[in-house]
């Protein structure tokens, strides 16, 4: 049943439920529409994420069955606007920003949650028993149109990796697996003279790391 079929007894009972005249009917119609709308909203992203995780495991079956390495599989797995580098131990999986966020802002737009949902299902199928870590990163502009929100970059990118690591952890990722930070304009990788480069500045970056090795750095540390 589509989501607009599920709708409408809910807006038929809107008609017949919603009293009053004037602008007190009005303000109550479109209080009850905007909490439908939204209940749509939630529905649709369900469908989405649902998609995303279904996409990402047939993906990783096609690769898997033709022999692909695993650096492949990934990459089939998570899909576009994701990017899969390898370091010696780690994986580290990079979201563009303007899939996830909106300026200023760190609420996962639907398009997020979609690719998130098959980055998830990704690291659930390739990466089991492995940590990971959310890391956000901002350009170095000073925050302006959201400044009530956020005391500065180091803050705004903290709040966007917490958001993607709640999001994970809604998709199937152990909580205990799960950490996050935030680097403001820190640990750029373009320079901050240009849009392009500020673009890919501001970004998400999961790493996943072996349990195993995890302990061993920190044993060699100590």
């Amino acid at each position: 049943m589509s989501i607009r079929a599920l709708a409408l007894p809910v807006l038929a009972a809107i008609a017949l439920t919603v009293t009053g005249c004037g602008g007190n009917r009005d303000l109550s119609y479109k209080s009850v529409e905007a909490e439908e709308l939204q209940r749509q909203v939630k529905e649709l992203e369900a469908l989405l994420a649902k998609k995303g995780e279904s996409d990402a495991n047939a993906a990783i079956a096609t690769s898997t069955a033709k022999g692909e390495g695993k650096h492949d599989i990934t990459a089939k797995g998570v899909g576009e606007g994701v990017s899969v580098n390898e370091r010696p131990v780690e994986v580290v999986l990079t979201i563009e920003n303007s899939i996830l966020f909106k300026p200023g802002k760190a609420e996962l737009s639907s398009q997020a949650k979609a690719t998130l949902a098959r980055v998830a299902a990704t690291i659930k199928s390739q990466y089991p028993d492995h940590w990971v870590r959310v890391e956000g990163f901002t350009d170095n502009q000073t925050i302006t149109r959201s400044k009530d929100l956020w005391a500065d970059n180091w803050d705004l990118s903290g709040g966007r990796g917490q958001a993607v690591l709640h999001y994970l952890i809604d998709r199937g990722i152990p909580a205990s697996e799960l950490g996050f930070a935030g680097y403001g304009e820190q640990r750029a990788v373009a320079s901050n003279s240009s849009d392009a480069g500020r673009s890919k500045n501001r970004r998400v970056e999961i790493v996943v790391i072996p349990k195993g090795a995890a302990a061993e750095a920190a044993a060699d540390k100590n």
